[in-house]
Formats: C-alpha cells, sequence, structure tokens
C-alpha cells in the first residue's frame, strides 16, 4: 500500500522533448485539455501516460504519471 494513497507523482514533459520539464506531486491529475501555469506561463496537457507497474512508485504514490505539454 502506498504510503500517500491520494497523491500521485506527476513527471511534465513538454511534447516532443525526452528531458523532464518539471516533477510535481498532485492529489488529482490533470486531463488531456486542461490548461496549467509553471512559473505564470500557461501550457496545455496534451497526453496523460499512467505508469501502473509494481515498481514505478516505490510504494510512496498511488501511481507515476507522465503528462506532455505544450504552450498555450
Amino acid at each position: 500500500m502506498p504510503l500517500f494513497q491520494n497523491h500521485f507523482a506527476i513527471n511534465f514533459y513538454h511534447k516532443g522533448v525526452s528531458k523532464q520539464f518539471a516533477r510535481r506531486i498532485l492529489s488529482q491529475v490533470p486531463s488531456a485539455g486542461d490548461k496549467l501555469v509553471f512559473n505564470c506561463k500557461r501550457y496545455l496537457v496534451d497526453s496523460v501516460e499512467w505508469c501502473l507497474d509494481d515498481d514505478a512508485t516505490n510504494n510512496e504514490y498511488q501511481a507515476l504519471i507522465n503528462i506532455e505539454i505544450t504552450e498555450a
């Protein structure tokens, strides 16, 4: 059982770039089409990928999620 059952480890990536843009721990997962703000700049969520492997989160968080974003 995860230590933080109601939290998700989320990795953010710019669409088409393999280097991670940001990592956040959130209690809700953004959906495709949502708008996000990082440092006063708006981004659009392009895709959401759930990683549900047993070892994906080291038993800390409920799931590991990768999200691709583009500037809005």
